[in-house]
């Protein structure tokens, strides 16, 4: 076996932490007295930044001890996921603060929204350096979710605008 690709490996890194990060913001904010329904897609958004980390981070875990891709689904089905807690977050702690000092559903929505583009940059350009490609595949489809989400915040900005 050979070893694997370094680039790699920080690309899964640098996406473990912005999941990381976009879970903490969103649970954050989903804790803000906001209507409902924000309260429940902030709910949502969590979940799935929660599931990329598990993705991510299996991932991580697969290519270190074996040198081999796992499946969406192997990784999804594995057992003793580590639980993510707020203490786990460093690169976006300005934008949980600012998320702590406003009460504007739009202020919340418009931190997300940055959030998600810089996601789906991030996992973009990550994919464009991916030599196999498991690698880019996986990283284009999460960039494709990132950008889902900023289509989800840019119509909640619309209703509440």
């Amino acid at each position: 076996m050979s070893p694997v690709d370094q680039t790699l490996l920080q690309a899964l890194t640098a996406g473990i932490q912005a999941e990381v990060a976009s879970y903490v913001f969103y649970l954050k904010a989903s804790k803000k007295s906001l209507a409902d329904q924000i309260k429940s897609v902030l709910e949502n958004l969590a979940s799935e930044e929660k599931e990329h980390f598990f993705i991510l981070e299996r991932q991580y875990d697969s290519l270190v001890r074996s040198e081999k891709w796992n499946t969406t689904a192997d990784v999804l089905r594995q057992e003793g996921l580590p639980e993510i807690n707020e203490e786990m977050n460093e690169t976006h702690r300005e934008l949980i603060e600012e998320v702590s000092r406003t009460d504007s559903i739009l202020a919340v929505l418009d931190i997300a929204y940055r959030l998600e583009v810089e996601a789906a940059s991030m996992f973009g350009k990550a994919a464009e350096t991916m030599t196999s490609d498991d690698g880019r595949k996986m990283f284009e489809r999460l960039a494709k979710i990132e950008q889902g989400h900023q289509e989800t915040i840019s119509r909640m900005m619309q209703q509440f605008a």
